[in-house]
């Protein structure tokens, strides 16, 4: 089987950002929310987060964060520290911090900036590769930021001032580039400056997956962030403000190569039912019919931090792999022969749906000895369901033969966007079964000769596969009808028949019979070796055979004498097929009179019936 795609690539993309208030809360629960954030199933899936991007993250708190995601991974799962940055923020609460499974992302460092945002803090800029892929598409940068809080007009203007820069920095990255924009953005509505310029037009223009309308109020309490706590310790007010967002470039809605999977947008244990109260206050409801877990993830939200974190998940680029049979083998001219041409969309996903990743698109198209093609839609689904094209062979023509198929894929961002898929094998001449090996002869009528009482008699009939050479078919002996007692079939019937004869295996039982003739005619089925497009044959067979009383009375008068011996050396010589041979001296069925007949004759010589 000929197999060509991409080695193993990333699974669907988890991204969290997530204001750790300087690790001022219980770092027991914020061990939990972790561990809570590699099980959380709200989407209909689990997938431990690919991309963590922190705000409020100390110098000395760093390597901690990064024990903390490594000791509660699932395994297999291991996460690398972003290029961290910290220019003198520990004063103003601490730097962005980004960590990323292994397994999933590639750090590229050369894409890492910092961008003075006011208030004493950088926002940071990474950019990250998908592990498995080679397409600039599947390239990305993330933005995280912590933007000045408060609420009055100065402090409004510093987060205008920050996400200006931001903005700025983002535009003048190429057209397309793929951007998120997270963090704490400590705007209050959605008619603050600050959200307004995230979500300006221009090429890094972001898109709010909550849409950009109002999130205030106890209608929107879904999309609140902030805060989990009513009274302290850390900052209070209840989960009442949307400050954690991530907003996200175009094309990250287009539904094509990485974007943002509809509807998984949220806000970690925000069931919606705690506007201005705390996280914890009565029962939760985020994991409908779970109380229990739904519960403890309010409690350990409430101790973790004042910010619950921002989760949503994004669909990888299609990851294209085809398979089609590299030897197609053996097979006989003018056979009908399929090939299935298998293409899959390889890439990783968790939900058996296929909806982690974007849809394969692909066209094929066969060449050479191979005809056909087509084209198709594939899902990553759990287990893979490949579209499959039938191909044919061409097999009109004897000898060795060989084509190719060509997939290509469009798809956005692809991994193995073009693949080619060889093929090849041997078209057979048909075999050829016949009684001569010097001509096709598909009649035969044979003469035997036996003497009354001597057994069961083999009677020796070869079948040539005629004109065999390499490029030619072997030839099977299929059935052969017409034969009844005292004729019998005695072994298995001959196949594989190349260069040489086989032998079919028949007999006649001489006890008891009478002298006289014995006759049958038999049917024999011949047909190619067990290849695509064997062929049948029929041949005919007329069988004759006489038992004597004596087996040297050529002339039948019950007596072996002179006569009988003129007879023999008036044909002494010849063979079948040659003038003036008689059969009825060739006692050993030799088809030749030679010596062993007339010695048979001479040991019978004045033998008389009884």
């Amino acid at each position: 089987m000929s197999l060509t795609g991409a080695g193993p690539v990333a699974a669907q993309l988890r991204i969290v950002n997530y204001n750790v208030a300087q690790l001022d809360g219980v770092q027991t629960a914020l061990r939990d929310v972790f561990a809570a954030l590699n099980a959380d199933d709200k989407p209909g899936f689990a997938a431990a987060p690919h991309l963590y991007v922190f705000q409020e993250v100390q110098s000395s708190d760093v390597a901690q964060i990064l024990s903390r995601l490594n000791a509660v991974a699932p395994p297999g799962v291991t996460y690398a520290q972003g290029l961290y940055t910290n220019s003198g923020e520990d004063g103003t609460a601490g730097a962005q911090a980004m960590f990323y499974r292994s397994d999933t992302l590639i750090e590229d460092p050369t894409g890492h900036a910092d961008i003075f945002t006011g208030g004493g803090r950088n926002a940071d800029r990474w950019k990250l590769r998908l592990v498995g892929y080679d397409s600039p598409a599947a390239t990305f940068f993330i933005y995280s930021a912590h933007l000045k809080a408060g609420t009055n007009q100065s402090d409004e203007q510093t987060r205008a001032s920050g996400a200006n820069a931001i903005r700025n920095n983002a535009d003048a990255l190429p057209a397309g580039t793929l951007v998120i924009y997270a963090g704490d953005f400590n705007v209050y509505s959605n008619n603050e400056p600050a959200y307004q310029r995230f979500i300006a037009p221009g090429t890094a223009q972001a898109f709010d997956p909550l849409g950009s309308g109002s999130w205030g109020g106890s209608g929107n309490a879904i999309k609140h962030t902030q805060s989990p706590q009513l009274n302290g310790p850390l900052v209070g007010g209840g989960m009442d403000d949307r400050f954690d967002m991530q907003l996200s470039t175009a094309g990250w809605h287009d539904g094509e190569g990485l974007a943002l999977i509809p509807t998984t947008y949220r806000s970690l244990g925000n069931d919606g039912q705690h506007y201005n109260l705390a996280i914890n206050d009565g029962d939760n409801f985020y994991y409908p019919g779970d109380l229990p877990r739904s519960n403890a993830l309010a409690d350990d939200l409430y101790d973790a931090s004042d910010h619950v974190p921002v989760v949503a998940d994004y669909q990888l680029p299609a990851a294209m792999t085809a398979t089609l049979p590299a030897d197609f083998g053996r097979v006989i001219q003018g056979a009908s022969v399929r090939l299935d041409l298998q293409v899959f969309n390889s890439a990783t996903v968790v939900a058996a749906s296929g909806a982690g990743a974007d849809e394969l698109d692909f066209t094929a198209l066969a060449s050479g000895a191979l005809s056909g093609g087509g084209s198709g839609s594939v899902l990553a689904t759990i287990p893979p369901s490949p579209a499959t094209i039938a191909l044919t062979v061409d097999t009109a023509t004897v000898g060795d033969v060989s084509g190719t198929v060509q997939i290509t894929s469009i798809s956005e961002a692809v991994q193995n966007a073009s693949i080619t898929l060889p093929t090849s094998g041997t078209v057979l001449r048909p075999s050829n079964a016949s009684f001569s090996a010097d001509s096709d002869q598909d009649d035969a009528s044979l003469y035997f000769i036996f003497q009354v009482d001597t057994g069961l008699q083999p009677l020796e009939v070869a079948l040539h596969n005629f004109g065999y050479a390499a490029d030619q078919a072997l030839l099977d002996v299929d059935s052969i009808d017409g034969i009844a007692p005292p004729f019998s079939v005695t072994g298995p019937l001959p196949t594989g028949i190349a260069g040489g004869p086989g032998v079919l295996p028949l007999a006649l039982d001489t006890g008891g019979l009478p002298p006289g003739a014995q006759v049958a005619d038999a049917t024999i089925q011949s047909s190619d070796e067990d290849l695509p497009g064997e062929q049948t044959r029929t041949l005919s067979l007329a069988l004759e055979v006489e038992v004597r009383t004596l087996l040297a009375d050529v002339d039948g008068d019950c007596v072996v004498d002179l006569e009988d011996l003129t007879a023999v050396l008036a044909v002494y010589g010849r063979c079948d097929g040659e003038g003036g041979f008689d059969r009825r001296a060739d006692f050993d069925n030799d088809r030749c009179i030679a010596l062993e007949d007339l010695a048979t004759l001479l040991t019978q010589y004045g033998a008389t019936c009884p």
